[in-house]
């Protein structure tokens, strides 16, 4: 079953960028946040079993952490891909694994491994390269703007602090109890952020039509809830680390549906830049990669299943 869930949410991972991309150009990017949560909420509500929880638990803190970093990564990476291509939105996200390995060497005290530590500078050197494109050509069909990659790399860094803090409140409360948290505090901070579409007159830019809604609604039925929920599920079954995999097959599918759809380029330089970040990443996590598939053989996440 696990591999089940792991092909289902690349597939629906895939089509998220495009999804977002597009409904951006149709709506105010604040305004796209507050209604994807508010529909996710809707969609996600009635398969509910609870969602009562104590405000005096004392993880209570830990999961509202982590919806926040939640929230960070739909709000920045929103404003970001407006701003450049979805290929390029959607590779930023392959190091997830190295950046979460950074972290928990920062703030967990764990340990990082020397193929890691290579890892994680060829990563950089590949994304100087996809920077240094940006800075040269300000084309959103190849390499993005400037502005665009950055808030897209902040949305990097706030899903990566996502996963972190996923995984050490995942064995406290269910997947759905932290994906239904996830989107409610989305729409909170949303509503708080509101009225900057209205300050700046982004609300006069809302697209109406039969695509734009079609959109929307598929962004909050496949790319949040569906994909957030097996995602979550991922970790509590696996882990963070197995969890972050996804985005390999979710970026090579995001580009085809870029390349398709918004007559995206993939450059000679930013197939370079691309191959030295997921090379990177590949080295680094390799070894860890084929011990969890030789754990897998043997069976040993059968109890989960």
């Amino acid at each position: 079953m696990i591999l089940l869930w792991f092909i289902l949410a690349s597939l629906i991972g895939g089509s998220g960028s495009s999804l977002v991309k597009f409904s951006v150009n149709n709506f105010p990017t604040i305004t796209l946040v507050v209604v994807r949560a508010l529909l996710s909420l809707l969609i996600f509500f009635p398969f509910l079993k609870t969602i009562r929880i104590s405000i005096f638990d004392k993880n209570f803190k830990k999961l509202i952490l982590a919806n926040i970093f939640f929230a960070g990564n739909w709000i920045f990476f929103a404003f970001g891909i407006k701003n450049t291509s979805v290929i390029v939105g959607q590779l930023s996200y392959v190091p997830t694994a190295l950046i979460v390995a950074f972290l928990g060497y920062l703030f967990l005290r764990e340990r990082l491994k020397n193929e890691e530590i290579i890892g994680l500078v060829l990563t950089i050197v590949g994304m100087l390269v996809i920077v240094y494109g940006s800075i040269r050509s300000q084309d959103v069909l190849s390499f993005g703007t400037p502005l665009g990659n950055l808030l897209v790399f902040l949305g990097l860094i706030s899903w990566s602090f996502y996963i972190v803090a996923s995984k050490r409140i995942s064995n406290i409360y269910s997947p759905s109890i932290i994906t239904f948290y996830n989107f409610a505090v989305a729409f909170v901070i949303g509503l708080f952020l509101l009225p900057l579409d209205l300050l700046f007159g982004n609300i006069n830019s809302i697209k109406i039509s039969p695509e734009s809604i079609l959109g929307l609604v598929s962004l909050a039925l496949f790319s949040s809830v569906l994909f957030f929920y097996l995602y979550q599920l991922l970790i509590k079954l696996t882990s963070a680390f197995t969890a972050s995999l996804v985005l390999y097959p979710v970026t090579i599918l995001a580009s085809f549906l870029g390349i398709i759809f918004f007559n995206e380029e993939l450059t000679l330089s930013l197939f370079f830049g691309a191959v030295i970040v997921v090379g990177g990443v590949i080295f680094a996590t390799y070894k860890q990669f084929s011990k969890k598939i030789i754990k897998l053989k043997n069976g040993s996440l059968s109890n989960y299943r």
